[in-house]
């Protein structure tokens, strides 16, 4: 069993390398596409999130991930974990120019600094994801419809 990861440990594959899809090399000239998205069953209850990279010119994917996150969070907090998770590994894949889409509004807004973060249990995450983002040359958001975040 996975142990859940608590609110003060690093995001999911951080400590490790991530592994490329298919043999593929990063060039740091391309943009590449974060998808990322979260879920809790209950709200708070068992959550977890996934995320995806995908190279922006031909739409391969370059890297998937998937993490257990615990048994008590919210779905904010979730779909937060997938963004961190998914910039941490672009940043160890040597990616510089990364766009961030997600189907949570919420945490885009937020992130782009144009909602205010007024949960306190999402402010860790919040500036986390923040902290990551000024990490790349290029980071951008943009928010896509659920239907179309799978």
């Amino acid at each position: 069993d996975e142990e859940p990861i608590s609110a003060h440990e690093s995001w999911g594959t951080s400590n490790e390398q991530a592994e490329l899809s298919n043999s593929q090399s990063i060039s740091a000239d391309k943009t590449y596409i974060l998808r990322f998205d979260g879920g809790s069953r209950g709200n708070p209850g068992i959550a977890g999130s996934g995320m995806v990279l995908y190279d922006s010119e031909d739409g391969s994917e370059v890297w998937n991930g998937c993490q257990y996150l615990g048994d008590n969070l919210t779905n904010n907090e979730a779909e937060y974990a997938g963004l961190i998770t998914g910039l941490q590994c672009a940043r160890s894949l040597g990616i510089e120019k990364i766009v961030a889409q997600g189907d949570s509004k919420l945490i885009l807004q937020q992130v782009e600094g144009k909602w205010k973060v007024k949960a306190l249990h999402l402010r860790q995450y919040y500036d986390e994801a923040v902290s990551m983002s000024k990490e790349f040359a290029s980071f951008q958001t943009c928010h896509i419809e659920r239907a179309r975040n799978s």
